[in-house]
């Protein structure tokens, strides 16, 4: 059916975002499934390694899975850093219907949310554009800064999806 792509730095607020949207589409009688990344990662066993390589192989699982229950008629909403920007064009080549969302928040907001305490260990490297490539055309930017709540975010998100 529809993949929904909720991308952006750690302390974004995707999982807040996702977790709105599927609700809000469940409510609808709408199938919608949710593939928080840090929770995926987790029930794969997959938590010690977090190397550039590894984070790819990963990502492109997340995308192949996601694309596996969209195909089969979910509304599959993926919340994830997702730091490659060929993963999301990727998922743009291979899903008919597909939804890249970038929740973009400002350093700033991210060490006040600081939500795994990233920017308090040094991890925060990974989030500085280090690793973390920018969606080059998302199609929806949300931004800290225009003062959404995550549930105004997730009703516009929404919204985009029932329109396909």
């Amino acid at each position: 059916m529809v993949l929904i792509w909720i991308t952006g730095f750690s302390g974004a607020g995707k999982t807040t975002v996702a977790k709105i949207v599927q609700e809000q589409l469940q409510a609808k009688n709408k199938n919608a499934i949710l593939l928080d990344g840090d929770e995926v990662r987790s029930a794969l066993g997959l938590t010690d390694n977090y190397s550039p390589e590894e984070r790819k192989k990963i990502a492109f699982s997340y995308a192949k899975l996601g694309k596996l229950l969209a195909d089969q008629g979910f509304y599959v909403i993926v919340a994830t850093i997702s730091m490659f920007e060929d993963v999301r064009q990727w998922n743009r080549r291979n899903n008919s219907h597909y939804l890249e969302v970038y929740l973009k928040v400002s350093e700033e907001e991210r060490r006040i949310r600081d939500p795994k305490s990233l920017y308090q260990t040094g991890q925060e490297l990974v989030e500085q554009g280090v690793l973390y490539e920018e969606p080059q055309n998302p199609d929806m930017l949300l931004e800290a800064g225009q003062k959404l709540q995550p549930e105004d975010m997730a009703a516009m998100i929404q919204q985009a999806v029932l329109d396909f």
